[in-house]
């Protein structure tokens, strides 16, 4: 068994320079006159024949400077354009070649490819795995996507706990509960233990996140801000559950991250094999008819659902986010005591978010794949692109899924693809396209194929594709400019035995 959790990669090399320490010893050899004193360090500007002190007070000095080689260095006569070299950035290649592949054999999962780019300072997503074995107790594999939002720390301690806890409440199950369940597709399963075991972890990891009572304990404004980072921030979660005994694949959702399954259809004729598509999650935000209804339900009267956002907020579940959960009396004394944010005066009757889940199921067969993607890859990629992009991708590297020598044939050279690919070329039916972001670059989709890692070949062609110019571009830009054009971005692709 193994429980695994994937980091992501910065987007710069990280360099960094300093002024040297400016002395008053420095500052006469610079200006013949009078100095002042002053502290052996400081902040200056310099205007005409004045230096100007960070405390305010002005010195002033002869203008004839020392034209020795350090002054001229120090204070040169013109500046210049900032200019950029290419040890400062990682090109986009180096980026995408970071993530990781697993080939854990003996769970049902042929391989598995993740990778996260971050838009943010820090990355707000986080992935983690459990990989189950045919020796051990538990077969089941458990797959987790954490995108969070307000910060890093309610997604992180997710990654950190949320599917040890699952594995282990769900392994203490009753053997002789019938998991052979006969069906096809899609279904709710509404009296299933196992579903509501799900939602009870959900539940229960939310509820100690956002528990005021060890703050209220005691007076401490610190203790207060250190133990409540994780309910002030907040997240989604993206789990899927697969057990190899009976093919069924459970996924359960908080949050608008997404899963999709694809299904290789053999071609007739010897034509040309295609991919079917089958959504396993729908976005719990403002757009979700279901979510809305049930927003409205539960507070009647209130504008809860308003341009296209819940509460000012994206999702419309999550983990975390205790300002939208918490009762107003807590909201207030959390103010007026340890720091607490302002409750906003059109909270009237909270909570507006849970972190309850969603959950399908959904029968396997060999060959099936899962994509799992937080919303940055389905803001650039429609569900028929992102497989049809897997689609394309196996016909090149299909070798290295089904393999007894996984790391010898994912190194072993392959022939390019020179292909150009636009969305009507890709394996799939396509359905309409509401992605933003290529419409925001004023650029059309175009798609190439050339990473061994298929979750980097999916970020790729997110990012641009074929143009690679503008692949660059994105990734070079950093926060908080760079949330303009591209979101925290992550992929999990699965195969299935």
């Amino acid at each position: 068994m193994s429980l695994l959790k994937f980091l992501t990669l910065p987007l710069r090399r990280h360099s960094s320079w300093r002024h040297p320490t400016l002395t008053t010893s420095l500052l006469r050899r610079r200006y013949r006159g009078t100095i002042l004193a002053i502290s052996s360090t400081f902040t200056f500007v310099v205007a005409g024949s004045t230096i100007a002190l960070a405390s305010g007070k002005k010195i002033q000095c002869d203008h004839e400077v020392d034209e020795d080689a350090e002054g001229a260095a120090a204070f040169p006569s013109r500046f210049h354009k900032p200019k950029w070299t290419a040890s400062q950035y990682l090109s986009a290649d180096e980026i995408l070649a970071g993530g990781p592949s697993w080939w854990p054999g003996g769970s049902g999962i042929d391989r598995c490819d993740a990778l996260t780019v971050p838009s943010n300072h820090d990355s707000e997503d986080y992935i983690a795995v459990f990989f189950g074995s045919s020796e051990e107790e538990d077969h089941k594999t458990y797959i987790g996507l954490f995108d969070g939002h307000n910060g890093t720390a309610t997604s992180e301690f997710l990654s950190e706990h949320l599917i040890s806890f699952l594995q282990r409440s769900l392994v203490k199950l009753p053997q002789q509960f019938d998991y052979s369940l006969e069906v096809q597709g899609h279904s709710s399963f509404e009296d299933d233990i196992v579903h509501d075991t799900i939602k009870y972890v959900f539940r229960e990891i939310d509820e100690a996140i956002i528990d005021p009572t060890e703050v209220f304990a005691s007076t401490s404004k610190a203790n207060a801000v250190r133990t409540l980072r994780h309910a002030y921030s907040g997240s989604c979660a993206l789990v899927s559950v697969y057990d190899p005994d009976t093919h069924l694949l459970r996924v359960a959702l908080t949050g608008d991250s997404r899963a999709v399954l694809g299904r290789k259809i053999k071609a007739k004729d010897g034509g040309r094999d295609t991919y079917a598509v089958h959504v396993l999650s729908v976005d719990q935000n403002a757009h979700n008819p279901a979510e809305v209804a049930r927003l409205n339900a539960e507070h009647p009267g209130e504008k809860v659902v308003e341009n296209g956002r819940v509460m000012g907020w994206g999702p419309s579940r999550s983990f975390g986010n205790a300002a939208y959960k918490w009762p107003l009396e807590t909201q207030k004394k959390l103010n007026e005591r340890y720091l607490g944010d302002r409750p906003m005066d059109q909270k009237k009757t909270p909570p507006y978010l849970t972190a309850e889940p969603v959950i399908t199921n959904f029968v396997v067969e060999p060959g099936d794949f899962l994509v799992m993607g937080s919303d940055g890859l389905w803001d650039c990629l429609t569900n028929e692109e992102v497989v049809g992009l897997v689609g394309v991708w196996l016909r090149k590297n299909g070798d290295a899924v089904k393999t007894t020598s996984p790391r010898k044939d994912f190194e072993k050279e392959r022939g390019e693809d020179l292909q150009t690919y636009r969305p009507n070329q890709l394996p799939v039916t396509l359905q309409k396209d509401d992605t933003v972001f290529y419409k925001w670059w004023r650029t059309e989709k175009r798609f190439v194929n050339r990473d061994r890692n298929v979750a980097a070949h999916l970020v790729r062609n997110a990012f641009g594709g074929a143009d690679g110019d503008l692949t660059d571009a994105l990734l070079s830009l950093t926060a908080p400019r760079s949330r303009r054009y591209r979101d925290d971005i992550s992929a999990l692709v699965t195969f299935f035995s």
